[in-house]
Formats: C-alpha cells, structure tokens, sequence
C-alpha cells in the first residue's frame, strides 16, 4: 500500500482525537506494519507530524499501546532528524520512566531499541547526558532481572553506545554493570555438560596482588630462587601438576544466545579500554572469570580478533592480572602464535595482540611455566628474527627479559641464537637515525655520564678482578625477588603486574541504524614506553657483579581509531569483526613505563655474561665492538661495562680479544676524559687474565704463530698495552720478539700495513704507564715574568748601543737586504756587531780571545763559519737579556746558541738554553735534537730524544711520521740500538 501524506495526516488524526482504546492500537499497529517500515515512511511518517503524537501516546498506561507506540518511536529515530524532534519532545524524561517501572520484557526491549537509536544520534545523544545518572540503574537493573534474551541484548546495545561516555562508565560501574554483564557472560557460555570442580577458596591478596605490608621475599621466594633459577623443569612439574586446560566453556547452539555474547564482546571491547578501580576487580575476581573470552582465541573462531583485543587492553590494568592468569590466556596466546596451517592466519594486530597479553603475563613464575610447558620460547626467538617491526621485537624482548633468572630457558634462547639478535638490535639502535632513537640516545648519554657513584662501601683500592671473579659465583641463581637492587613492588611469582595506561577509547564505533525492516526482533550486528633504569655505578658493578633487576614488562600502547562506512542506514549489521579491528596508528608509538627497549637489551646482555656457561658468540668481534660503541655513546656506568667486563674476565674469549684488537679501542676510552679511569680499569682487567698462567700461554703461542702474521702482530700490540709486569713484559718483548715485532709495524712504509697505528699508541702506552718513561721536567716562568720585546729576526737591529767588535757569519737562507732577497751574487757573510767588553766579562773565552795575541784581538772581528746569522744573534741577545721573548726563534738556532754557550763556556746561559730546548721539544725538532747530541756526544740530550719517541702523547699519524724520518736519517743505526737499549734496560732495572 502506498500512503500519502493526506492518508497519514488522517490518520494522526484519528490517534489525537480518539478515546477508545481498541481504534487507537488497530491505527498504530496499521502505522507499523504498513509505514513505518523503512526510509521512506520514517520521512513521510516524520514529515506529516507523527513524532510528536507518538510521544504523547507513550505515557498511556495501557501496555499494548504503549509496546507498539515504542515500536514505531524505535523506528523512526533510525532517522536523525527524527531523533532530534523527538527529544525535543521531551522523550526521555517518560522513557526512563518506562524503564524503571514497567517490567514488561517486550516494552522493556522496546525501550532499550528506542533509547539505543537514540544515543547512536550525535546530536540527540547530547541531551541524553544529564540523564545518564538514572539510565546506568534502570538499564543494569534490567539487565539483571530479566530473562528475556532479546531484551538483554538490546540492553548491552544502549550500553554499548553509552559508555564510550565517561560519565556513564561510572555510573555503569558503580551499578554493578560490569559485575551484572560478566556474570551473563558466563552463563550464556557455560558448558553444563563438563564435570563440576568444587571451587577453592581464594584470598583477596591473591586476586590483586600481595598486601601492602607483605614483603615481596615472602611470597614464593624459595620456590623462585631455588626451583625456577636452578631447575625451571622442576618447578613447571610442581606448579601445574594438578593444573587442566580449562573447558568449562562452549559456544552456546541456541542462535539467540550466540547474539547475546556477542552483543555483549562489544561491551568488553568499549569497558577494556577504560580504567576500572580496585574494588570492582575485587568483586569480579571473587564472582567470574575471563575464560569465555579466552575461549574465543583459538583458530576457527570467527571473533579470535575481537577476544584478543579485550584481553590485550585488560593487560593495561593490573589489578585485572590474576583475572587474566587464571583464565590461561597466556596459553591461548601462545597456542596462537605456534599454530600452523591455519584456515585465517594471524593478522598484524592479533599478533601485536598476542604478544602484548604474553608480555604482561610472563611478569608472574606461574605464567612463565605456563610459556615453558607450551614450547612458546622457540617461536618467540624466531618472531624476532623475522620481524620487521621495531614495536614488535621491543615487546618480545621485553618477554624473554623476564626469564632472565631461568638458566634453563636462558640456555634454550642462547641455543636459538638470542646473543646475535640482542647485538643486531643494540647495533641499530645505536646506529639510527630516527627521531626516537636520537633522543632516547641524547637522554642516556645525559644521565649515564652524569650519574652518581650510589655504593659507598666498595673500597676502590680493591682489585678489580678479584671483586668481580668472586661476586660472579652464585649469580645465576639469584631471583628478581632476592635482587637488593630490584625496582619490583612484588615477588616475580606474585599475580601482580606492571601495565600501561591505555587510552585507545573506541568512539561511536557503530555507525549504522538499528534497522525496523523487519519487526523489534532484528538483529544488531563492532605501543609503549618502558624505562628501566640500572643506576648501577662504575665501582659498584666493579665490587659486585649481583644480580640486577628484572624489568617490567613492556606493554604495546596503541591508538586505535575504529571507523565504519554505512552502506545501508537501515541495516543494522554491526560486525564484530569491523568492530574490533585495528586501524594502524597514526601517532607515534609511545611508551609510558620505566623502561625502554635498549634497557631490556642492555640488561638481558649484561644477564648472559653472568651465566656459567658462557656462549662463544660473546667473544665475536661484533659483539665487543658494539658493547664497545654503546660505551663510548653511554658511558660506562651502566650494564654493557659489566657484561663487557665479564667478556673480558672470560679466559675463553682472552684469545679473540687478542686477535681482534679489543685492547687497542679499549686503549682509546683512555683519551676521553669522563671515561679515562674506566678504560684503564678495562685494561686492568686484561692485565690480570693475560698476566694469569691461561693468559701468558696464549700470548706467547700467538707470537710465534709465524703461519698468521696478523695474529703475531696483535699479539704483540696487545703485550705492549696489557703486560705490567717488568719481569714479564722482558721475556715477551725479549725472548718473544714483541718488541721488534713493534718497531717493524711502526717503520714499515707500506701501504697495507693496518696495525701501524695500534703499534703507535702501544708503545706510548707501554713507554709512559708501564716502564714510567717521561720527558724531563722544565721550569715554567712566572705569569708576571718580563718578556723582551726585542725582534730577534730583525738583521739589521743592532745588538748594543756600543758595537766596538763584530762577528762574520754566514747568512741565512731566508736574510734579506732592506726587504729585498739577497740573491747569489751577494755575499754570503754578514756583519753583526757587539759590545767587546760585554763579550769578555760574560766569558774568559772570549776575554783571552780579544785581548790577547789572537787574530780576532788584532782584527776586532770573529768568524764563526759553522753558525747562522739567528742563532749568533740570539746567542748575543741572551748575553745581555735572560728574558723569554714573546717571539721565539727557531729550534735550529736555539741548538747553535746551546753549542756556543758549551764553546765558550758560558754555564748559566748553557742551563737556561737546556731548559729552553726541552721545553719547545716537538715531533718536528726531536729528530734535529738527536742528531745534534749524537754528533756531540750529549748524553743528556740523547736521553731526552729517546724518551721523546718513546712517551710523547702523539696521535698515531704523527708518530708514525716521527719514527719513519728517523729511519733515514744518518744516525739511524744508532737511533734504533737506543730505543731498544731504553725499553729493555727499563725493564730490566726494575724487573730483576
């Protein structure tokens, strides 16, 4: 039948003008049956007036009336502005009435479908939150006291619309909603046909967590220590011994029940995001359990991604930890993730999933058995060797950091190859470049440098190696709870968890109408920050190697925004499937615990250094090199010091530490001020194993392994650096060629010699901290001390005011002629005069010379042939004028002013000349200064050379340059005898 809008207005008509029960309900079940059947009689209907007669007929008393004038409101507010004109009416005042008083199943189903379309309304919502106060009751009164399955769902589905209203969340809760709604859960999904358990009486502090007052060492403390830490296979046997898989629960065959759970998985999916206090868990702890949910994650089920995500956003609250224990949803997930061949494999989310809920979970001994028992731990160490994600590999290494204390699973996860992929992710961490991992990586470098020592009773006189071998034993079996510098609050076997606080609240997820097509009876069909911290200081890991803390976990934070395209406005299909998936998060992936990825990296490192047997991938060059980096950019008040203190203790490692050049990057630690003191303490370290019996054996095998240059080479670098003992640092450079092996990388002049560098800084290592070679020490002149303004370069300048005699010299290659280079037709002499009787009172040379019988009396003149022009001027200049000049000369005629004032006896002018030649010493003059004190047999000077090539802080470019011009020099032959005379006899003085 087709209406006009004429028919409808008679109609109404009709309904406002009548009294008599019988028309009145004959018109309005025509009105829904024949009109108000779907769009375009909701809008006809709307349009001729009828909402505002239906909300004056919804206060009649009579039930029939009122069941179908509710049926038709339900109808029409599939249309928005319907809904509008309808609370405009001032429907919801009588419509909250309807459902605190009347008890009627029907007209209570009714209600609720009307009341549902409307809080689907973005705008007719808004007049719905000043009622949300009295809504809450009646609806979870409703809920509770009715048996109607069809009411109940159209009750979860007005909740559902509300509470993603914080306002009405409250007052769902302190109504008991949540309590009323798992309780339904549960007895819809009941199996009536398994074998009854009788239920074991349970404490309150085992449902939240351990009370305040109890300490953590109480709880399980033993059993941790003892069982878990030792023999996990023991203590999985005694805690799930008497332990079954839960099947208390099935899928209910009847189809109404089956929309009954999963209106109500819609509901969870909306109250998993919100935080709920402590008593409701209590309560709910006490009264129901999470398996219904847990048994929707398994393979075949049709709401596996819905189920997850409910139980991935519980793991956000930890008072909802035992609540998720109990249930086995640890078992679930991981039979998941192991599950091969699957009709619908995995998505990213369910995945991302089933990893958040492991990671809470495994926090708890129990629930580490439970991942034990299900053989999970291979899968979780290939999921990071094949994971492409970041987010992904953070969280599962956040799982096997809390099995850190387990030998037993720690030497399965070694066994998968857990060492290389924890060092291929510190590696490009540390070699990132993204924004996250630059500031995380700023923040460290901030605090870890900074940090305070925190263990005041660690002696530093004590040794570093004796310290650390004897804190090592027993360290693998000490638990998180026995640890003194665990942050935990609880036991690791405690049903307590640490969890973030989501906020991926699921707004308006349900778009569509609630469709009339039929009749009231169709259906409705909706990453994290972890920070730990290891405070542990330089010398309290050197004291003590104790166990450190176990981190938290590291829950996966996500913002998803769940949206839905409306291909019909009248169907009411509301998938759960679309309702529960996740959209990819737009935001950056944060993390709100203490902790960070690279703090579980670093932990689960410094963990496996401390196990007995120590794995061979510990002592491979890319491990060392990037605990090496990790030091360089953090600090070493952190763990990877220790572990690489543990690597470096390990005689087993001793000989690819050697070969790989570990001790020359140690060595460069030493050129960083902040972490000088610890690069000497590493190479402390090496000193003890390579002085040690084990250590000495394999220096001296790989020196004579003529097969392998490149290990001999190493191997006597590393003597140079590690070797303290006098005594024996002889016999490897002696009897094992060390040292020649030294000097041969250093004055080799070919390009593919790669250690040329190490070799330098070896034997400045050796020269100055080992055999305590240094250079004199020379007096430094007073701040306030005068210094002569006098040009010294000048030639022209006169010398004294009275020149009564003069000196013939040869010029130098750089004088010039009143700013005119002198060419070759010039000569070569040039006249300098001087005072004659300052001359002879300064020295008795110089006084028999000019006032006896010599040539130079007679002729007032002196001709030093074998001296430049600057060296005599500077030599006169210092007769007069002992003050340093702000412009020095060059070294060349410092060394002819020293050779004269030794000529002509001048002692106090030869000391301060000494002195000066020390002091301006450089790589650039030594080899002039050994030449110079070979020629004239200076004893002294010669020394000085030598100890100059040997301990001057040099880079290594620079002494490679310094020693390869000594190699052609004249004085080559002896220049090399020295430098071997200076080591051994150094060693020889005080080694025997």
């Amino acid at each position: 039948m087709l209406w006009s809008i004429e028919q409808v207005e008679g109609m109404l008509g009709v309904l406002k003008t009548s009294t008599d029960k019988t028309v009145i309900y004959k018109c309005l079940v025509k009105l829904r049956t024949d009109l108000v059947k779907d769009k375009d009689g909701i809008v006809l209907f709307r349009t001729a007036g009828g909402v505002p007669v239906m909300v004056r007929l919804i206060s009649k008393l009579n039930e029939k009336i009122m069941e179908v004038v509710l049926s038709i409101l339900g109808n029409c507010c599939t249309d928005e502005q319907a809904c509008i004109e309808a609370v405009e009416c001032k429907v919801i005042a009588p419509l909250i009435t309807i459902l605190k008083t009347i008890p009627n199943p029907l007209i209570q189903c009714r209600a609720c479908r009307m009341l549902g379309n409307l809080a689907k309304s973005k705008k007719a919502s808004l007049f719905l939150n000043v009622h949300y106060g009295a809504i809450a009751p009646a609806i979870c009164h409703i809920i509770e006291s009715t048996s109607a399955v069809q009411t109940r769902i159209m009750a979860f589905r007005v909740c559902r619309f509300l509470l993603i209203s914080s306002q009405f969340y409250k007052h769902f809760l302190s109504s008991n909603g949540f309590l009323q709604l798992m309780r339904i859960f549960v007895a819809v999904m009941k199996n009536n046909e398994a074998p009854k358990e009788s239920p074991q009486d349970i404490e309150v502090s085992t449902l939240i967590g351990l009370k305040r007052n109890q300490h953590r060492e109480k709880y399980f403390e033993e059993v941790a220590r003892n069982l878990e830490g030792v023999r996990s296979d023991i203590f999985d046997y005694q805690m799930l011994k008497n332990s079954t898989r839960n099947n208390e629960y099935v899928m209910p065959k009847e189809q109404e029940a089956i929309e009954l759970a999963s209106e109500i998985l819609k509901c969870l999916m909306l109250l998993s995001a919100q935080q709920i206090g402590v008593r409701a868990w209590e309560v709910l702890s006490r009264n129901t359990s999470f398996a219904p949910i847990v048994y929707f994650v398994k393979e075949d089920s049709e709401q596996r991604s819905s189920a997850l995500k409910i139980l991935s956003n519980f793991c956000k609250d930890p008072c909802a930890f035992y609540m998720l224990s109990t249930a086995d949803a640890i078992v679930a997930a991981c039979e998941l993730l192991m599950a091969v061949n699957m009709a619908k494999p995995l998505s990213e989310s369910e995945c991302r999933h089933c990893v958040n809920i492991i990671s809470t979970l495994s926090a708890d001994a129990c629930s580490r058995s439970k991942i034990r028992r299900c053989g999970a731990l291979r899968k979780l160490v290939a999921m990071i060797r094949d994971s492409h994600s970041q987010s992904e590999r953070s969280s599962l290494f956040h799982i096997l950091n809390n099995f850190q204390y387990d030998n037993i699973s720690m030497e399965l996860l070694l066994y998968e190859g857990l060492v290389p992929m924890l060092v291929r992710e510190l590696n490009d961490y540390l070699t990132s470049d993204e924004d996250h991992h630059r500031r995380r990586r700023e923040e460290r470098m901030q605090g870890g440098k900074k940090r305070k020592l925190v263990d005041p009773t660690t002696p530093e006189t004590l040794s570093k190696f004796s310290k650390t071998q004897e804190s090592t034993i027993g360290s693998d079996f000490e638990s998180p709870s026995s640890s003194p510098r665990s942050y935990r609050t609880t036991s690791p076997c405690s049903s307590r968890s640490m969890s973030p606080v989501c906020s991926n609240l699921l707004a308006n997820d349900d778009d569509e109408n609630y469709s009339p097509a039929c009749s009231d009876d169709d259906d409705d069909d909706d990453d994290i920050k972890t920070t730990t911290t290891n405070n542990d200081s330089r010398e309290s890991r050197i004291a003590s190697n104790r166990a450190q803390p176990a981190n938290v976990m590291d829950l996966l934070k996500l913002i998803d925004e769940g949206t839905e395209t409306i291909d019909d406005t009248l169907s009411d299909k509301e998938d759960l499937d679309e309702l529960s998936s996740d959209v990819p998060p737009k935001l950056q992936q944060l993390r709100n615990q203490a902790g960070d990825t690279i703090d579980v990296i670093e932990n689960l490192i410094y963990r496996i250094t401390l196990m007995i047997n120590k794995r061979p991938e510990l002592g491979k060059p890319e491990t060392l090199d990037t605990l090496i980096r990790a030091i360089n950019i953090f600090g070493a008040n952190n763990n990877f010091a220790n572990a690489l203190t543990n690597i470096l203790l390990e005689s087993q490692f001793f000989a690819q530490i050697i070969k790989h050049g570990v001790v020359h990057q140690l060595y460069q630690l030493t050129k960083v001020e902040e972490m000088r003191k610890d690069g000497f303490a590493f190479l402390e370290t090496l000193t003890n194993v390579g002085e040690s019996n084990y250590g000495k054996e394999e220096l001296v095998r790989l020196l004579r392994s003529e097969a392998d240059l490149n290990a001999q080479q190493r191997a006597a670098i590393s003597v140079a650096y590690i070797i303290k003992s006098h005594r024996l640092l002889y016999q490897f450079l002696y009897d094992g060629n060390a040292l020649t092996l030294l000097f041969d990388m250093l004055l080799r002049k070919k390009s593919d010699n790669l250690y040329a560098d190490e070799a330098a800084d070896a034997v400045t290592a050796m020269s100055r901290f080992t055999l305590g070679i240094t250079l004199p020490e020379h007096e430094v002149d007073e701040p306030n001390a005068i210094i002569c303004s006098t040009q010294l370069k000048s030639s022209t300048a006169p010398l004294h005011d009275n020149c009564d005699m003069r000196f013939l010299v040869h010029r130098d290659n750089d004088e010039d002629v009143n700013g005119v280079a002198v060419d070759e037709a010039v000569e070569e002499t040039l006249s300098i005069g001087f005072n004659k009787q300052l001359l002879c009172d300064t020295s008795e040379v110089f006084n028999k010379m000019l006032n006896s019988d010599f040539r130079e009396g007679h002729k007032g003149e002196i001709q030093l042939r074998d001296y430049t022009a600057s060296g005599l001027r500077y030599f006169l200049h210092l007769i007069s004028c002992h003050s340093r000049h702000q412009s020095m000369p060059d070294y060349a005629a410092l060394l002819q002013a020293f050779e004269m004032s030794r000529v002509y006896i001048i002692p106090e002018l030869e000391s301060l000349l000494h002195e000066r030649l020390i002091e301006f010493l450089d790589s650039h003059n030594c080899l002039r200064l050994l030449e110079w004190a070979l020629k004239n047999y200076h004893a002294e000077l010669t020394e000085t050379a030598i100890s100059y090539y040997l301990c001057a802080t040099l880079s290594s470019q620079d002494k490679l340059l310094l020693f390869r011009a000594a190699e052609d020099s004249t004085y080559a032959r002896e220049w090399f005898q020295l430098l071997n005379d200076a080591v051994y006899e150094r060693c020889r003085s005080t080694g025997y």
